[in-house]
């Protein structure tokens, strides 16, 4: 029987703003999502998830952070700090934990343009945009298949279904978007059935808009609709295929 060492994925967040979930935010605070969705997420795709807390927007802090995590897990995930201001030290980081260091900053995406893939003497380190849509979005589109790749597993299926767009949906050519969608039962359709019947759309997609600042868009989402980068838009009364979540 083959077996596999279960990876251990460290997980940091940054941010002079970001505050444990447990305290009351004041003006301008924002409680740590990150941490805890990407780490369901990491044992959803049984890697092994390590917490090291929130680091303030000092870079010798996140690099002292960055090295330890570095130093005992396979994978290191930092989340904020990877766009291009003077407060995002991410890549900066990155480049100095080892070599080669970045590979890919920025990705034409939307949400989560600003990732960043890096390889640090051997081990993957990925740094996630901030906001909680992006990273859980580009968790699942990155994070998940280099655990994947480690545990040397066949990658699972993921779970799709198909539904009826409700709504036009625009988008940019050569970007790739990922659309929350609520799923709803098809007003033609007299019966809850399972997902699909064969020749039988049954449910519904209908977009949840919002910044991906708001948690909420994903909490209320029962998948991720995926827009190809060929395309200018989906319409109304397509079917398409979602991602379920």
């Amino acid at each position: 029987m083959r077996v596999a060492k279960k990876p251990i994925v460290g997980l940091i967040s940054t941010g002079d703003e970001v505050i444990d979930p447990s305290q009351t935010p004041r003006p301008g605070q924002v409680r740590d999502i990150n941490s805890y969705t990407l780490g369901a997420l990491v044992e959803k795709s049984r890697g092994v998830a390590k917490r090291y807390g929130i680091i303030s927007d000092q870079l010798e802090a996140l690099k002292d952070a960055a090295a330890l995590a570095l130093s005992e897990c396979d994978v290191v995930v930092i989340t904020a700090g990877s766009s291009a201001s003077t407060r995002d030290m991410t890549a900066d980081v990155i480049r100095w934990l080892g070599e080669p260091g970045v590979l890919v900053h920025g990705i034409n995406t939307r949400p989560g343009k600003p990732t960043i893939l890096g390889v640090c003497n051997g081990k993957a380190v990925i740094g996630l945009p901030g906001n909680p849509v992006s990273a859980l979005v580009n968790g699942y589109l990155f994070v998940m298949p280099v655990i994947e790749k480690m545990l040397n597993a066949t990658p699972r299926p993921r779970p799709t279904i198909q539904a009826k767009l409700t709504v036009n949906l625009p988008s940019q050519a050569g970007r790739e978007d990922w659309i929350p969608v609520k799923l709803t039962v098809n007003r033609k359709s007299q019966t809850l059935a399972p997902y699909a019947s064969a020749g039988v759309v049954n449910y519904e997609a209908e977009p949840i808009f919002g910044k991906s600042n708001l948690i909420f868009t994903l909490a209320n989402a029962d998948g991720l609709l995926r827009i190809h980068p060929d395309a200018t838009g989906l319409s109304a009364g397509e079917i398409v295929e979602v991602l379920l979540i």
